[in-house]
């Protein structure tokens, strides 16, 4: 007999959201398969997802779950929008058909939108590819290589099991959005990987010549410690840039720690990228990284921007200005002191601590007053209206690291993002 199955949407606008996604977790248990709680918590509304639980209809089990589907923003090229139906089984339950789900979700979707469904823990395949980028071997993952990835992400990050991606995420039949890793001497040395995104930038700027309808949400970027300053990053995220673009994905966005100046350097003045919000409190999470409250810039890469196509044709690898050599640049703090909240300059400097990885292990109360002093500031100068600032490239002034920001006029913005072409 067939059995009939509802799917109720679980609203990530709803105050209950964080306690609702650990009732989940409880239910489904801990397993590897299962998407990191953040990324549930914070990024799968941020860039179009949706999470169903899957109810069956017989009498003496409504409303308990026998399993979660998980909806990943997969395509747009077209028409409507396609997503991975990424499902999860209850323990204790009956095996449920992947078109019964499907169906059941589907009811709930709006015209247009369509699933492909995906089981976590089925059998998949994974395609590596190999691309010679100045001597250092990218492309996509084989299957160790995909776990390698989950378990640099626990050495660097410290990440307890929960925020942890899946090793099944790089696989063909996923439909992630980026996988990336680089390669020296044969082992994992970098991995990349991000999402596809249907939500729009909220901000009001001037993307009317790029496709919005697609974007790609870049998600993590690690390289090995003892790979770094090889230009590792720099060069999956040229890869990336190459990749998008030739699926039509023109607008790449990220997040970043401000305080984070090696992420600075890489971010705005070698790749070209921007930051027109600040969010001051953006993930709940803590680890080797992060040990305090996770404020972030939110990043913008127009890849298809003239700004950026040169940017990604220098072979060279630029560096910060002096800013003592602008004498109509602004500091607007100096440390964790001094903040200035009324710079009338056309281009204002915000300093950032030289290593804020260690200066949060060895003196948590003097990160928490750069944290506080550099919050308010941010939130106070950083937006893309008038008058207000975007973080553009980077600065120092012998042992001082900073942040550059531009204050938005008529013309600012049209031409960061003025196309190539």
């Amino acid at each position: 007999m067939n059995r009939a199955f509802t799917a109720v949407r679980l609203d990530p606008a709803h105050t209950e959201w964080p306690v609702r996604l650990r009732e989940m977790r409880r239910r489904l248990t801990e397993r590897p398969t299962l998407l990191p709680h953040h990324f549930l918590e914070v990024v799968l509304p941020k860039i179009g997802g949706e999470c169903f639980a899957v109810v069956p209809s017989q009498a003496g089990t409504a409303e308990v779950p026998c399993g979660y589907a998980f909806l990943l923003p997969r395509d747009a090229r077209g028409e409507g929008q396609e997503y991975t139906l990424r499902y999860e089984h209850v323990a204790g339950f009956a095996a449920v058909g992947g078109g019964e789900i499907v169906k059941a979700v589907e009811e709930k979707l709006q015209p247009g939108q369509r699933t492909r469904f995906y089981r976590a823990d089925g059998d998949h395949t994974f395609t590596a590819t190999h691309i010679d980028l100045e001597g250092i071997d990218c492309g996509r993952p084989d299957a160790s290589e995909a776990a390698a990835i989950r378990e640099m992400q626990h050495a660097i990050w410290h990440s307890l099991p929960d925020g942890l991606y899946p090793s099944d995420l790089h696989s063909d039949e996923a439909g992630l959005g980026c996988s990336l890793v680089a390669r020296v001497d044969g082992a994992l040395a970098a991995f990349l990987l991000g999402f596809h995104r249907f939500s729009p930038i909220t901000t009001a700027l001037p993307l009317q010549n790029y496709n919005r309808e697609l974007m790609l949400e870049s998600q993590l970027l690690a390289v090995a410690p003892g790979r770094r300053r090889r230009r590792i990053g720099q060069l999956l995220k040229r890869l990336q840039a190459r990749e998008s673009m030739d699926t039509g994905v023109d607008l790449i966005s990220w997040t970043t720690d401000p305080l984070l100046f090696a992420n600075a350097l890489l971010n705005f003045t070698r790749l070209r990228a921007v930051a027109c919000e600040f969010q001051p409190s953006f993930y709940p999470f803590r680890n080797e990284l992060n040990r305090l409250t996770a404020a972030r810039l939110i990043i913008l890469w127009p890849v298809r921007s003239r700004r950026v196509q040169m940017a990604l044709r220098d072979e060279t690898q630029p560096g910060p200005c002096e800013v003592e050599a602008d004498p109509e640049l602004i500091v607007v703090n100096q440390g964790s002191r001094a903040p200035i909240f009324d710079a009338a300059s056309a281009r204002i400097a915000i300093e950032v601590p030289g290593d804020w990885v260690a200066l949060q292990r060895l003196d948590r109360q003097a990160a928490q007053r750069w944290r506080d002093t550099t919050t308010r500031l941010l939130d106070h100068y950083i937006g893309a209206q008038q008058d207000r600032f975007v973080i553009t490239s980077t600065g120092v002034s012998g042992a001082r690291r900073y942040l550059i920001g531009e204050r938005v006029d008529g013309k600012l913005l049209e031409d960061i993002f003025a196309p190539a072409g």
